[in-house]
């Protein structure tokens, strides 16, 4: 089957679920039996008028909520963007330094050099206001690719260490050890196990991890070393206070794999509020009101 005729498809199939009111489901708030939540389900169609704009409004505050300590989805998506600029604006200052790709043959650029020439860069321009619009390859043409991106605001934030800390309340263990485990060669003899259930054991024991814990071997995990430098991370650690390779494990597999999940939990809102419209549509109710 052709993509287009595949979309096609896929889009008929999913106009007909959407249209398909009984079909449409809310689960309840979870509750505990024994040592399992379980959630009970109502069907749409047969809820209340007050009931759909409750469940509505609950769908709304899931995406779109302010609240620091419980965040709309969408919230959270401009968080994990903001700590992946961070850390690679932290990656940046240490390239500029050497410390970071370093190179024999590339000249060192300290934070407070680079923090005067950036001023001096400001004061000959005064023409340009947003400083957030101007990015760094204006003044470093030769950069890798993974820092065209950072602008000079940012940068001099960075000059400056007011990059802050990485608020780590999603990146929970359970979160990074499901990624599971793909040992490097030397970590395959660093962890000298005959197979790879006797290495994730070693390791499990290596990184302290709670017995009652699943940890499994995947390609698509961290190493071994990514892992522990992901569980060491303070509750709030600074960006100028982390290796490089938790500044590059964050940036290039952790905080994607969390915005992928997020991304999913969108859909899932989303999808939800949509159907409570279509049914209450059905039923003349103005959810606003």
């Amino acid at each position: 089957m052709n993509n287009v005729l595949g979309t096609a498809l896929q889009k008929a199939l999913d106009s007909k679920k959407m249209n398909d009111y009984s079909s449409f489901v809310w689960k309840g708030e979870k509750r505990k039996e024994g040592t399992k939540f379980v959630q009970d389900p109502i069907k749409m169609i047969d809820m209340t008028d007050d009931q759909l704009k409750k469940c509505y409004k609950h769908c709304e505050k899931m995406l779109y909520n302010e609240d620091t300590k419980h965040l709309g989805r969408y919230n959270v998506l401009e968080e994990i963007t903001d700590q992946s600029n961070k850390c690679n604006i932290e990656l940046l200052l240490r390239y500029y330094e050497n410390k970071y790709l370093s190179n024999e043959n590339r000249q060192e650029i300290k934070r407070k050099t680079l923090w005067f020439s950036l001023r001096q860069l400001l004061a000959n321009n005064q023409e340009i206001k947003d400083w957030s619009q101007v990015p760094v390859t204006q003044i470093s043409s030769d950069l890798p690719s993974e820092f065209i991106d950072i602008n000079i605001s940012d940068l001099m934030d960075g000059c400056l260490d007011y990059l802050g800390s990485l608020d780590k309340k999603h990146l929970t263990m359970t979160f990074i050890t499901k990624m599971g485990l793909w040992f490097s060669k030397a970590e395959e003899n660093e962890l000298k196990g005959v197979s790879n259930a006797d290495r994730l054991k070693q390791a499990k024991e290596k990184l302290h991890l709670p017995k009652e814990l699943v940890l499994r071997f995947s390609d698509k995990g961290l190493s071994y070393h990514e892992m522990r430098a992901m569980l060491i991370l303070d509750k709030k650690q600074k960006y100028s206070d982390m290796t490089n390779e938790q500044l590059v494990t964050l940036r290039n597999k952790v905080l994607p794999r969390l915005q992928r999940q997020i991304d999913g939990h969108i859909f899932s809102w989303e999808r939800l509020q949509k159907q409570i419209s279509l049914v209450a549509k059905s039923k003349n109710i103005d959810l606003n009101d």
